[in-house]
């Protein structure tokens, strides 16, 4: 058993990893970022990214055997236009973060995005990132200081986060799509960009199975497809028996983005396979797996 703190764990992959360092008998902490602790089983602390300068305190408080950091600004749009938070959240804390663990000799591992690519195919874990928007260069600018920080990092890229938000009606790129369809109401969506979409579980069981095995450096954790949104949306109608589906294609030029989206920043996970020894989930047994656990 290991004393494990996630950062950012009220969050849709923090609360996924969170149940996972519980199933594997750890003891785990976890920050959250408000006034109001949430009523889980879980030690809560309170933790404003956009002050770094305190999280050294409380890591050397809290001194845990395994940190992961699961928080981020992911409001494409909205970082493009409150850029100072997110190179304060995105950037400048992870680096802290690391700077703390590297010192304190604690694995750390650090969450990153798809959208650091500019999207012209897939990607794998050499390709040149070429971010083209504020959320993307922050979030690269975050690797650079974690790995550059604490060298022996384990750095997980991920792409189009999706699973059940135990904590908030905060929606993802899967809910989103089932709530409007449920309610029977158009459920728009983009024929001209493909992510391979990671499940929040997946990335969970990924890290803590790396970290197992000592690995460190960069890794892609997704599904192995590539799938437009609209065969997203397709997707998540069939696996939750939903006929009559009103799925509209859409292009992304149509809506007035603050924020250039990649058009296929589709993440190549044969590294991970590799390393863990086993395929990476397909798109339709993660669905499978969320209405199992509705």
């Amino acid at each position: 058993m290991a004393r494990v703190l996630v950062v950012g764990g009220t969050g849709l992959l923090g609360q996924y990893v969170c149940e996972e360092a519980r199933r594997r008998g750890h003891e785990v902490a976890a920050t959250y970022r408000g006034t109001s602790t949430p009523s889980t089983g879980i030690a809560w602390r309170s933790l404003d990214l956009r002050r770094s300068e305190s999280i050294a305190p409380l890591l050397r408080e809290l001194r845990p055997e395994i940190l992961i950091n699961a928080a981020a600004l992911t409001d494409v749009d909205g970082c493009e236009e409150r850029i100072e938070e997110a190179e304060a959240i995105n950037a400048v804390a992870p680096g802290a973060m690391a700077e703390t663990a590297e010192s304190l000799g604690v694995p750390f591992v650090h969450v990153s995005t798809d959208y650091v690519f500019d999207g012209r195919g897939p990607a794998t874990e050499e390709t040149e990132p070429r971010p083209l928007g504020a959320y993307g260069r922050t979030k690269h600018e975050g690797e650079r200081r974690v790995l550059r920080a604490h060298p022996r990092a384990l750095l997980l890229r991920l792409s189009a986060g999706f699973g059940w938000n135990r904590l908030s009606s905060k929606s993802n790129s899967v809910t989103w799509i089932l709530n409007r369809l449920e309610a029977g109401q158009e459920a728009p969506l983009f024929e001209d960009q493909r992510v391979t979409p990671t499940f929040a579980k997946t990335a969970a069981e990924a890290a803590f199975d790396l970290m197992a095995q000592g690995a460190s450096g960069i890794f892609h954790v997704a599904c192995r497809e590539c799938l437009s949104r609209v065969e997203m949306g397709k997707a998540v109608a069939e696996a939750f028996g939903l006929s009559g589906a009103r799925i509209t294609p859409i292009k992304m030029a149509s809506l007035r983005l603050k924020a250039p989206r990649p058009p296929s920043p589709c993440l190549v996970v044969r590294k991970v396979e590799e390393t863990l020894k086993r395929p990476m989930p397909s798109f339709r047994a993660c669905l499978d797996d969320m209405r199992r656990t509705r």
